[in-house]
Parts: structure tokens; C-alpha cells; sequence
């Protein structure tokens, strides 16, 4: 009996150059991607905070904030790449679209992540020397004004808000609370402090029709209202503190900027020879909230060697995986965080699971 041989189609030589030089362009062509992986700690105990008018203490250890890495908005990510990446881990991988929203240019999208990073610094400042019983005012300025927005022709970059619809504004949430209840097309009344070329400071009181936000986008498709401007945080604080760390965005590092602070005012020993690590922002009041990329930041946190990770309570269901080593304590304000640090080696700390 005879053995037949199934049939096989062969390709000829055009046909098979053909899928290659297709194959190789689509390996090199731009696709809709972004990567996250760990970013390299910043030690907090070094130079990354200076105090001025007030007694200072070293940091007998090492605190460190976290970051990640993340593609530009408007860098070129290929297909090879996005193989090389999703192949090595930890990367993440991740459709543009749902990291940054479409409408906004790529400038646009730095320079927020900028102002957050300027405020979260002056929040933290706020957040420690209010735990340490400090007196201050604080101060909420403009740090942007959308084009969509009808103040774009009426407020000013660097305005300091002072009331809205008549009642002061005392914290930073009375503003985004302020317009509650209202719709589209309805106006509010926003006084503010401007200062001129020569210093001098004047009132002016303006009247903004709330507008569409065009930055949020809603997962029921309602239109939401919004004055279209960006907020951030400063104050009149008794002491100078100062901040060196560029090339960094973002709100994440509020948290540890805020122990730092303390720590280095402090003759208490926090950080006890220790490699501690963290990330959260922080309101001036010392809430702690969610930030994105957990446990991107835990790994770039053990990998300098840190035994203790301060995280966000709130960021509890995004941590899945803990590197081995790493002791992560979830937290929700700032006096939860120097507690955590305050307490003996072999104190069992509350985890994400509640154990």
C-alpha cells in the first residue's frame, strides 16, 4: 500500500517576500500604546527637601518616594516594542486612549502633570506642618484655564480664589463643591486676588457660565458641569520649604514629601536605619488618597531594597501581587503613616486584607 503525503501549498518567492516585508512593517509601525513600568526611587532623606527658618535633623535612614515610567503622550510607540515589553514584565501595557483622554494636546497633559506635582508639594507642606501644630493660611490659586472655559478671557493663571457665590473659600473642596446642584449654562460669581507687575494686590469679582467638562469624561454619557480651570495649593507658611526633584509630575509623592518634612523637623527617629518606601497623595488636611501604578511603584521599591512600602488604603484592591520582602502598610492619612513608622519592628500591622 502507498503512503500518501497530505498536500502542502507552496509559496513562491514574491509571495513569501511579500508577508515578510509585512510582517517587519508592521513590527515597526506607530500603534496606540503606552508602557508603565518601575521608575528608579528618589531618597527623600537627601537633598530632595531643604528647610529654612527652623532647626533641622538628619534622617537616619532612607525614605523614598516612588515613581513610574510612562510614554509620553505624544512619543511613538511600535509593534516590536509592544511585544518586547508585554514579553519582559513588568511592563504594563496599555491602550493610549484609556491613560490620556484624546482631547487633550500632549503640552496640555505635561503641564497638568506639572501643577499637580507643584501643589502636591505645597499640600504636603500644609499636611505636616498642621500635624506638627503649625498656624498658616492657605491659598488656592489657578494653575490653568481651559480654552472651553468661559473664564478664559475673564481669569488669569496665578488668580487666587478667595470666594465663590459670596462665601469664603476656606478649603479646596468648597470650590469643586461650589457649583454642586447647578447645571450647564448656569453662572457663578468667583471673586479673586490678582496681583499686577508692581505687586500690589486688588479684588475683582467675575461672573463664569459653567460649561461642559470636556477633560472627564462620563461612563453614562451625561454631560457634567465644570468651571474649566485647574486648582492648586499654596500658603503663607512660617517656614520655608523648598523642593528639588525635576523631571517628576504628578500628585503621588505628596504623602512622603510629608513625612519627610516631619522627620527632618523632628528630633524623633522615624525611620530608624530603615529602607522605607511609599506613595499617595495628600489634601492639606493629611487625607492620603489612590494613585495609579501601585504595584509598578512596589517593585521599583524593592528593587533599592526597601522592607516597608507606606501605600494608599484606598489603592488596596489594585495590589495583587507584593514583591517578597516588602512589607506593604495601607494608610489613609498622614497620622496613620508616622504611627505605622513609630511602632516597634514586630508590631503586626494591619495589611489590605485586613489580617
Amino acid at each position: 500500500m502507498r503512503n500518501i503525503s497530505p498536500l502542502r501549498y507552496r509559496w513562491s518567492f514574491p509571495t513569501k517576500f511579500f508577508f515578510y516585508l509585512l510582517s517587519i512593517a508592521t513590527l515597526l509601525a506607530p500603534i496606540p500604546f503606552v508602557f508603565f513600568k518601575p521608575g528608579v526611587p528618589d531618597n527623600v532623606a537627601g537633598n530632595i527637601i531643604t528647610i529654612k527658618d527652623s532647626k533641622t535633623y538628619p534622617i537616619n535612614g532612607k525614605l523614598f518616594i516612588t515613581s513610574i515610567l510612562v510614554t509620553n503622550p505624544d512619543s511613538p510607540v511600535f509593534g516590536a516594542e509592544t511585544i518586547v515589553n508585554w514579553a519582559l514584565g513588568p511592563h504594563v501595557v496599555l491602550p493610549k486612549e484609556s491613560v490620556y483622554p484624546p482631547i487633550r494636546p500632549a503640552k496640555k497633559i505635561e503641564r497638568d502633570s506639572q501643577n499637580e506635582m507643584e501643589s502636591s508639594q505645597a499640600t504636603s507642606t500644609a499636611a505636616a506642618l498642621r500635624y506638627l501644630g503649625y498656624e498658616f493660611k492657605e491659598l488656592y490659586y489657578i494653575s490653568d484655564i481651559r480654552e472651553y472655559s468661559d473664564a478664559f478671557n475673564k481669569l488669569k493663571v496665578g488668580d487666587v480664589i478667595t470666594a465663590v457665590d459670596g462665601k469664603e473659600i476656606n478649603q479646596i473642596e468648597e470650590i469643586r463643591t461650589s457649583y454642586k446642584g447647578k447645571k450647564i449654562g448656569d453662572s457663578l460669581s468667583i471673586t479673586v486676588e490678582r496681583k499686577n507687575k508692581s505687586g500690589n494686590i486688588s479684588s475683582i469679582t467675575t461672573e463664569v457660565t459653567l460649561v461642559e467638562n470636556q477633560d472627564i469624561s462620563s461612563e453614562t454619557g451625561e454631560k457634567k458641569p465644570a468651571i474649566g480651570i485647574l486648582v492648586g495649593t499654596s500658603g503663607k507658611f512660617p517656614i520655608d520649604v523648598k523642593f528639588n526633584l525635576p523631571g517628576v509630575g504628578g500628585p503621588s509623592a505628596g504623602m512622603i514629601f510629608a513625612v519627610g518634612i516631619i522627620e527632618k523637623l523632628t528630633s524623633e527617629d522615624l525611620v530608624r536605619g530603615r529602607k522605607i518606601a511609599g506613595t499617595g497623595s495628600i489634601n492639606a488636611s493629611g487625607k492620603v488618597g489612590g494613585i495609579g501604578g501601585i504595584e509598578e511603584k512596589m517593585i521599583g521599591a524593592s528593587r533599592i531594597g526597601a522592607t516597608i512600602f507606606l501605600a494608599p488604603r484606598e489603592n488596596c484592591p489594585d495590589i495583587q501581587h507584593v514583591p517578597k520582602g516588602l512589607k506593604v502598610i495601607p494608610v489613609s492619612t498622614l497620622s496613620e503613616a508616622i504611627d505605622a513608622l513609630r511602632a516597634p519592628d514586630n508590631f503586626k500591622h494591619a495589611t489590605c486584607s485586613g489580617r
